[in-house]
């Protein structure tokens, strides 16, 4: 195609205006090179004209060629890839695109960091040079440069036809301030002392007053004084008045004129920001510089074929000198902008809330630039704020309406992206409670499967006031935690956990077909919920078993149920710091074997602390007794011997969910909720399917109570080791004391020895200490044997009856 079409040019133009040709083979090994890469320096093929002066002609001698019948140049350049400082010359430079397998042939006009714009026109044309295609000729202008009024003579009258990449203009601006720091320094302080109001209001009136300096002086005549700019109508007793420190880099004097009227303050008032950040002084007069605007007669003509496919080659025009400094990279070239945006959008898919920072601390960069840094990638990509405006920009297209709550509506709604796969409920109520219920029919089958489960209220995952409430369960033949719903709401009342267990109810009976079943009320089903004894919660499940059985109070219906979390139970006696024999009666309420001692426990506890009134009268409740207690529960013997005592579990799902993430959007928050179910349950279906665990570790039940012991002995050693350690400090903090007091000693062997004595004796009763915690920790494996021993027995009964 090149090659014909040159040909075409050296015949129908005159010999003396003939180019040399250039190889299809040659502008095709060029277009390889630089095919898949987004950024590299211009590359230009000058082609000249074939006469014996070629090799040594310059562009003076040069004669005219005409790009179309009105529009003539003298030098020609050829590009395989964007420019974004195409130069100019006084004669006409014309720069032949190639654009024959680029993604976007806009590129060759949209990366260039020259403004353009009025006046301007446009018209349809022939081209000659391209073998009279039909073109449309988009004439422009340079628009010039904005540039600070303060700037240096060179920068002002500064003119350029070419570009230097390695060019430094940043340090030309900046000779000026960094010629006198604490000058500079001084006057900064002084803009922004005027610049900032007084807070001070009297009766709603805005404090007037001027800025002044003044100091605190010490009574002694050591300190020197601590000079700040503070308010001309303070008085005595009045607060919030203007008050700014004044760095040591400041020249006090300079400051102190400045403030007294000495020096002139300009100031410019406009609607859009027209003046430069850094402060300027002109003979007396101390202003920030305003910029102004260096216009610029540089014409620019854009030939675009109207058949782009057929002919794939645009023609940028320039002509004239440009009359200001080159502009600053500032703009981002689309190719890169195209890959940060796909890279956006990657980190999106990979996070669900893609941020900056994120970006830039992850590996992204490397994967589609090549290197770690974006600055390195294009100059303009130095403003972090370029990245920051895409992110938001990506944000806003993926979540138009948001991440929050109204965003959650958005979604909803419209269903985007399967949204409602795995939101099923989104209720408002009249009290400003909303519920989000995330599930799916794989995960509400499961749960209808097993014979317990743990409910609990994790406070981190989510953003604002909007917390989540799990019910998860820990799969004993796949070794897995398995959430089977993820409820997300605004409000913890027992109407609001009435209405969640309710519509998690309704959705078993829609999504699976069957109604839930409870073993106290329906014969089968579950057996026991575990929870943290929040009253809310209970409360709120009572409410709902109440209304599928009332021939119960809610308060019965949970003594049938509940069992409450013993960890949390005994670390709230530890928080509150009780007397040792309180916490002692408190903690056997746990064991007690009958209503008779638990009764005389409740006594002891208010006769030994007048405190504890309210309570007992909690703990005393039969629901709530019952729910920590064996004896006064009315689970079947055997699931309460079998389900845990405490919410490690519920613990533990509440750790791998913020393990994706804490204090999330709602939105990122729902999202990633449904990865890790997915997750789980995919993990279940492939063990089931082709019997491959999860994890390649034994996490079985021996396993597991191994890891236990373990981390128990560890507890105690260390809890024995940190007795010691403060003993040893106590010691030492006794022995520097005397030292202080200066107390006179006298040595002798009687006292030496008496001190070895009772060293030795605190170190044997150090040693029983530790035997004893040894010996407790022998008793509770034993008695959890003889459990276990029992449970097997049952088991074997068991099958012994259904075997008869």
């Amino acid at each position: 195609m090149e090659m014909s079409l040159i040909n075409t040019i050296v015949s129908e133009e005159d010999p003396s205006k003939s180019f040399t040709p250039i190889t299809f083979e040659y502008l095709q090994h060029k277009r390889n090179i630089y095919e898949g890469y987004w950024y590299r320096k211009p590359s230009f093929l000058l082609i000249k004209r074939n006469t014996p002066e070629s090799s040594n002609t310059s562009s003076e001698n040069e004669e005219e060629v005409y790009i179309t019948k009105n529009t003539s140049v003298e030098t020609i350049l050829h590009s395989l890839t964007p420019i974004e400082y195409p130069p100019t010359s006084i004669n006409g430079v014309a720069i032949i695109f190639h654009v024959e397998g680029w993604q976007n042939a806009d590129a060759a006009f949209t990366d260039i960091q020259y403004s353009m714009g009025k006046p301007c026109g446009q018209h349809n044309t022939s081209c000659s040079y391209l073998g009279n295609v039909a073109v449309t000729k988009k004439d422009r202008t340079c628009q010039g440069l904005k540039i600070c009024e303060f700037a240096s003579s060179e920068l002002l009258e500064m003119t350029h036809k070419t570009v230097e990449f390695n060019s430094d203009l940043r340090l030309k601006i900046s000779e000026e301030l960094s010629t006198d720091n604490v000058k500079n320094n001084t006057f900064v302080i002084y803009l922004a002392a005027i610049k900032t109001e007084c807070r001070y209001k009297n009766n709603g009136i805005q404090c007037d007053g001027k800025a002044v300096l003044k100091c605190f002086r010490r009574h002694d005549e050591i300190t020197p004084p601590t000079y700040f700019i503070g308010c001309s109508k303070w008085r005595s007793n009045e607060k919030y008045h203007r008050f700014i420190s004044i760095q040591e880099n400041t020249d006090l004097n300079l400051l102190r004129q400045l403030l007294d009227g000495l020096w002139e303050y300009y100031t410019i008032v406009q609607k859009k920001h027209i003046v430069v950040t850094h402060p300027h002084c002109e003979r007396n007069i101390v202003k920030q510089g305003s910029i102004i605007q260096k216009t610029c007669n540089v014409k620019y003509s854009k030939l675009i074929p109207l058949d782009i496919k057929k002919c794939p080659y645009m023609i940028l025009v320039s002509r004239g000198i440009h009359s200001h400094p080159p502009p600053p990279p500032n703009r981002v070239p689309i190719t890169i902008r195209d890959r940060l945006q796909e890279l956006i959008h990657q980190a999106n898919d990979n996070t669900g809330d893609v941020t900056p920072t994120r970006i830039i601390s992850g590996n992204l960069i490397k994967t589609y630039f090549g290197t770690e840094y974006l600055a390195e990638v294009h100059a303009s990509l130095n403003n972090a704020d370029r990245l920051r405006y895409h992110v938001d920009k990506i944000q806003k297209e993926i979540n138009p309406q948001g991440t929050g709550l109204l965003g959650v509506v958005y979604n909803y709604s419209k269903n985007i992206n399967n949204f409602c796969e795995y939101v099923k409920r989104l209720e408002f109520f009249e009290d400003n409670h909303v519920m989000i219920i995330c599930t799916t029919p794989e995960q509400l089958s499961e749960w209808v499967k097993c014979q317990y489960f743990e409910i609990d209220l994790s406070f981190k995952r989510v953003a604002e006031e909007i917390n989540e409430f799990e019910i998860n369960y820990f799969n004993l033949n796949h070794n897995l935690i398995i959430t089977f719903a993820r409820v997300f709401t605004n409000c913890a009342t027992s109407v609001a956990y009435y209405r969640i267990f309710h519509s998690l109810f309704d959705l078993i009976l829609q999504l699976t077909g069957s109604s839930p079943q409870f073993k106290h009320i329906h014969g089968n089903g579950w057996g026991c919920i575990i929870a943290d004894l929040d009253y809310a919660q209970a409360k709120g499940l009572g409410m709902i078993l109440n209304e599928i059985d009332k021939t119960k109070d809610w308060e019965e219906h949970l003594v049938h149920i509940l069992k409450s979390c013993q960890v949390h139970y005994k670390r709230k006696i530890r928080e509150n710091k009780y007397d040792e024999i309180v916490s002692n009666d408190m903690l056997a309420l746990l064991s007690a074997d009958s209503e008779d001692i638990i009764n005389k426990l409740f006594d002891n506890i208010l006769k030994n602390d007048e405190n504890t009134t309210s309570w007992v009268s909690f703990y005393k409740q039969t629901w709530v007794i019952g729910s920590l207690n064996k004896t006064m529960s009315k689970i079947d013997n055997e699931i309460w011997i079998t389900v845990p005592n405490n919410t490690n579990v519920a613990e533990a799902a509440h750790a791998l969910s913020n393990r994706r993430g804490k204090n999330l959007k709602l939105i990122t928050a729902i999202k990633q909720g449904y990865k890790l179910d997915k997750e789980r349950l995919i993990a279940i279906n492939n063990n089931n399917k082709y019997n491959i665990p999860f994890r390649g570790r034994d996490k079985g039940s021996i396993a597991r109570k191994v890891s236990s012991n373990k981390r128990q002995a560890n507890k105690l050693i260390k809890k024995a080791k940190t007795t010691f350690s403060k003993r040893k400090q106590n010691e030492n903090a006794s022995s520097s004391k005397k030292k202080l007091k200066k107390t006179i000693t006298i040595e002798s062997d009687i006292e030496d020895n008496q001190n070895e004595d009772n060293q030795d004796q605190e170190n044997i009763e150090f040693q029983e200490k530790v035997m004893a915690l040894k010996e407790r920790q022998l008793t509770l494996r034993e008695r959890e044997a003889k459990i276990r021993e029992i449970e097997l027995n049952n088991l074997i009964k068991e099958k012994e009856l259904n075997n008869n």
